[in-house]
């Protein structure tokens, strides 16, 4: 997974980063449990990434940021329509980035008012 992390990370405006979240997102239809938790991840890392207030670590943020960049980039030989095999990859990579900065994750929801935190 470290691998993955550092081949796919680049130097990548935010909002750019974001713009194209969002398009990978509009394609990618919740059919599948590990496919639903994906997107619900993505848009955690995405906002804890846009959240200017919030002193994320760089380890951390480079780690979010190229495992979006791996969410956005089409590399499978395999259409993201069939989302079982598709994007299995991509979970197992944003969920991997999830567990390693956990305290990071955590330490954002103790700073962020819950109703805030959690709205998207």
């Amino acid at each position: 997974m470290e691998e993955k992390l550092k081949k796919y990370y680049r130097d990548i405006d935010i909002l750019e980063l974001k713009a194209l979240v969002e398009r990978k997102l509009e394609k990618t239809p919740p059919t599948m449990e590990h496919v639903r938790n994906l997107i619900l991840d993505v848009k955690l890392l995405l906002r804890i990434l846009l959240d200017e207030d919030f002193p994320l670590k760089e380890d951390a943020r480079k780690d979010m940021i190229s495992a979006l960049l791996y969410f956005v980039e089409p590399r499978d030989s395999i259409p993201d329509f069939i989302p079982i095999i598709g994007l299995w990859d991509d979970y197992k990579l944003v969920r991997y980035v999830k567990e390693k900065h956990k305290g990071e994750i955590d330490r954002y929801f103790e700073s962020t008012p819950f109703f805030v935190a959690n709205y998207f």
